[in-house]
This record gives C-alpha cells, structure tokens and sequence, in this order.
C-alpha cells in the first residue's frame, strides 16, 4: 500500500494533468479505462512523467494488453496545457517586499539577499496554464556582485548626472545578467522545466534607449515596452516558449490609472498587485517542442 502522503497525478487526451488522486484511486481509473497502457503518469517519488503501463506499481494491470509506447517528447510535455501565467501575490506580501527591496538597494550591502526574496516571492506566486506553480533555486550569494554592482552605480548615478552616461549602460549589461540568472533558477517540482535566457546585452541596451526617446512622443513609450517584454520573453529558451500578448494601449491606460491613483498614496499597495498580475497574465506559454 502506498504512503498516505504518495499522491498522483495522469495527463488526459488533451494533456491537461488530472490530480491529484491516490493510489487506489489510479487503480480504479485504470480498471475503469481511463487510464490506458500509455497514459502519463507521475507523482513525487518518480524521477519523470511515464507511460502508466511502464511504471512498475501499474505495469501488471496492463497484462494482456498490447503496448503502445508513448514518444518521450510527450511524456516530457503531457502535462502542459497551453496558455497564460497566472499570480496570487498578496498585496501587503508583494508591497512590503517592494519597500524593503528599496531600501536594501539604497544601503547596497543587503541587495543580494532582499532581491533574491523579492524574485523568489514572484516565481513561486506565479503558475503555467495547467496549475503547476514554478520553484525558484536562486540564492543570495550566485551573483552577488551583480546586485551591489547595481546598487552603487545607482548611488553614483545620484551623485551627477553626467554619470548617468557611464552607469545607465552597465546597469542594463548587470540586468541582463539577473535575467539569465532568474531564468536558470526557475523550475518546477517535477523538474520537467529547464529555461534559459538568451538575450544579448546591446539588444537590451537598444531597446530601452528607444524606450527613452519614445518618451519624447508622450504615449509612444508604451507600445516600445509592449516590444522590449515581448523581446524579453521570446528570449526565454527552453522547455517552454513564452510570448507577451499585452497591447500598448492596454499597457497606456493601466499605467495612467495607477500613476492617478498613486497621486492619493493609499491605493499604492493594491494598484502594484493590479498592475504586476494583469503583466503576468498577458505572458503566454507554450512547449518549446509543439
């Protein structure tokens, strides 16, 4: 008999993952015949998702029937329904992280470890289509140098804005190496997501120097975002594929709302999480091998 704690979980015709259910009740969804010979499976105790017929617990209820083995690019992917992200961040959780991410930044020494906790908050609080929420391994210490990096140019930059011309430029490079080391450090508990981010750094230079000068037009900064997040997430290689399907005028009148609102200071904490999940929500995911 299986740990009460063992749980499991099946891909059906549409790989959507189906879960979780006890062992018993597998059992019975196979006699049942909704489960057939290679319908994924997987639970915690499994290194990944296999056939049903070819997991030892099952494989004998299959006795008799002929073997129709499923190609692995499936396995790998059953449970994957495409779609978009979602969030759940709380809005006092992703407000006082906000606040302490400022201040650690602005006295440098604690900025490894307050960005870490912010960007482990983000990646755990959001899910793929089919509900599986991601895991982030990131730790203080990977790229510490990078986060105080950032935050003395920052101060430096305070200091003249002549430095600006000389800080800006590093700044994004150290940006571009968070976003890669973010996106390694992402995953899921069945470890069936591997990402990578492969965006060049003077690509990214280049596009937020057109995202300032797009601001000299008043609205058009809006649509060069929309562009930089679809550049960013089309750049997320991997197991999945990602793309950002937010429109510039959606983008323009949320962020006019929230400067509004913002003007009043006490819809702060609700406009950020308003703000930070509909971004979440436009990031559509697919397999990378479909």
């Amino acid at each position: 008999m299986a740990e009460a704690s063992e749980v499991f979980y099946y891909a059906d015709s549409g790989r959507i993952r189906q879960g979780p259910y006890a062992e018993a009740d597998i059992v019975r969804l196979i006699g049942a015949g909704t489960i057939g010979r290679d319908t994924p499976i997987w639970s915690a105790e499994l290194v990944e998702w296999g056939a049903a017929g070819q997991i030892e617990k099952f494989a004998s209820l299959f006795a008799g029937q002929a073997p129709a083995p499923m190609p692995v690019a499936n396995l790998a992917f059953a449970n994957l329904a495409v779609g978009y992200l979602s969030a759940d961040v709380p809005v006092w959780g992703l407000f006082w992280r906000a606040v302490v991410v400022g201040l650690g930044n602005l006295v440098v020494i604690p900025a490894p470890w307050v960005n870490t906790m912010y960007y482990r908050f983000i990646g755990t609080h959001t899910a793929l289509p089919d509900g599986r929420r991601f895991t982030f391994a990131g730790q203080p210490g990977d790229i510490w140098p990078v986060f105080v990096g950032t935050s003395l140019l920052a101060l430096v930059a305070q200091i003249s804005p002549y430095a600006l011309w000389v800080t800006e430029p590093v700044t994004l490079v150290l940006a571009v190496l968070v976003m890669r080391w973010f996106c390694a450090k992402l995953g899921t508990a069945d470890g069936s997501v591997n990402l990578r981010f492969t965006g060049g750094m003077w690509a990214y230079i280049g596009w937020i120097a057109l995202l300032a000068l797009s601001c000299l037009t008043i609205i058009g900064w809006a649509w060069v975002f929309r562009a930089i997040m679809r550049w960013k997430c089309q750049n997320v290689a991997g197991t999945l594929a990602f793309d950002f399907t937010g429109s510039g005028g959606s983008i323009l009148w949320r962020t006019i709302v929230v400067a509004l609102a913002s003007m009043v200071v006490i819809p702060i904490p609700w406009m950020m999480r308003w703000y930070a999940i509909w971004l979440i929500s436009q990031i559509q995911v697919s397999s990378a091998r479909a």
